[in-house]
């Protein structure tokens, strides 16, 4: 590759987009340069709002934060900036981070990768030094990124999962045995209905298993319409961070919810985990890791899921080992 140093001694992962759920599409592919260049100081840049969950993660030695509300936010994750990285990847997927390729270019990375920004109608702010072609197709999120590592030169096989690692000091606060509902997302075509959730919530009490739901900031409103349905009082974890959140997933029975960031951590920790889709198709974004089942109904609609749909994807799941993490 033009510019690389072999074996690169300095590389900058750059995902500063805030969304959490992608990020961790993402793990595959920053693991396989990890694996690749073990000797390699890693130094993985990401958005404000992810920095406290992937702080202590084995992917990277260093977390840098792009605060991409504002310029001078974006440019404090630049310094400093020497010594130069050997290596620069910017990681993109349905949209195109300006602030991304801004910091690339600022890094002087003697190798810059990325995908083409003609595929997003956009000039090079990178200044890449391989441009790589978007994978045709409808590939997996999590094999696009690993499109970019492949061409950084990170040509190793997939990294096996867990793709999060439960910091230890939060798992003994964390109950075991639990089934986790999440009733919510931010998008609201996300969500799937509250007596949906119900019916399962009830399939699982019925069953023996503690259920507990899940509320998020911008979920107000979701825990209650299932309970309201449910007829019942459960146990609900509002306000949760993330690290104690995947603490949780590590020594849960399972986990059921929407596509939004819980239901990929839960995969990526390892937790026998079920997604629920409409609109937006799980063969290219569903959770990456081992125990991980979706449902979607064949008019892609989410009001067309039925509770033993869902049921029907998770009850097989509890057959299995829990999760790895005890």
């Amino acid at each position: 590759m033009p510019g690389l140093v072999e074996p690169p001694r300095r590389i900058h992962l750059y995902r500063p987009q805030n969304q959490f759920g992608d990020l961790l599409l993402n793990v595959p592919a920053i693991r396989a340069v990890r694996e690749a260049w073990p000797q390699a100081h890693v130094t993985l840049i990401v958005g404000k709002q992810n920095a406290s969950a992937v702080l202590g993660q084995p992917w990277a030695d260093e977390v840098r934060v792009a605060d991409t509300r504002n310029f001078f936010g974006v440019l404090g994750a630049a310094w400093p900036l020497r010594p130069r990285p050997d290596l620069a990847v910017t990681f993109t997927t349905v949209s195109y981070s300006k602030s991304g390729a801004l910091l690339a270019r600022l890094s002087g990375a003697r190798a810059r990768v990325g995908f083409d920004p003609a595929r997003y109608a956009r000039h090079d702010r990178a200044g890449l030094t391989r441009v790589v072609p978007y994978p045709d197709g409808h590939p997996h999120q999590s094999e696009v990124s690993l499109a970019l590592a492949r061409a950084a030169g990170a040509g190793g096989p997939v990294p096996p999962p867990p793709y999060y690692v439960p910091d230890p000091t939060f798992l003994s606060r964390a109950p075991s045995g639990v089934a986790y509902l999440h009733p919510g997302a931010g998008k609201l075509k996300n969500r799937w209905r509250a007596e949906g959730f119900a019916a399962v919530a009830a399939e699982f009490l019925r069953a023996g298993l503690e259920v507990w739901l899940i509320e998020g900031p911008q979920d107000s409103g979701t825990t209650g319409a299932v309970l309201e349905r449910l007829g019942r009082p459960l146990p609900i974890v509002r306000g949760e961070t993330i690290p104690m959140l995947a603490a949780r997933f590590a020594r849960a029975a399972i986990h059921v919810g929407n596509d939004t960031g819980p239901l990929h951590l839960a995969g990526a920790v390892g937790c026998p985990t079920v997604g629920l889709y409409g609109w937006s198709d799980p063969v290219e974004w569903k959770p990456v890791g081992r125990r991980v089942r979706t449902v979607r109904a064949a008019d892609h609609s989410l009001d067309s899921i039925s509770a033993s749909d869902v049921l029907d994807a998770a009850l097989p799941l509890l057959t299995e080992d829990s999760c790895a993490t005890k």
